[in-house]
């Protein structure tokens, strides 16, 4: 692990390929204005997750650590995106702050999201489209 730390501090390459991902995400036909995408590595893809923030007009760009660009091969893909706080009580009655989803459920889950994606060499753009 120290030698993995090491590798990304002192180097602007990672020590995997990786290739540009961006795109828009949209819900219902509108852009999100907020949230994250996560880009989850499946078996056979070297490499950590990769985060891309969603900005004005649903726009996102991913990056894994502080590297643009996103660990070739297949990942699976979730979307999170929440305004404003649900107030709910745990099983001991203390309250607990959550965000109030803007989108399915499904989407945030790896094992439930459709959502799957192959990065390939180059510059890849992808629409993300919920429903």
């Amino acid at each position: 692990m120290a030698a993995f730390v090491m590798i990304l501090g002192c180097s602007s390459r990672m020590p995997f390929d990786t290739a540009t991902v961006e795109g828009t995400v949209t819900y219902q036909g509108k852009p999100l204005t907020e949230g994250r995408v996560v880009f989850l590595p499946e078996k056979g893809t070297l490499g950590p997750a990769a985060v891309g923030v969603i900005g004005p007009g649903g726009s996102y760009r991913m990056k894994t650590v502080d590297h643009d660009g996103v660990a070739l091969g297949w990942h699976r893909v979730t979307v999170h995106s929440g305004s404003g706080v649900i107030r709910l009580e745990d099983q001991h009655g203390e309250e607990l702050r959550m965000p109030e989803a803007k989108i399915p459920a499904k989407y945030s889950f790896a094992e439930q999201s459709p959502l799957r994606f192959e990065v390939k060499e180059g510059r890849n753009e992808w629409p993300i489209v919920l429903q």
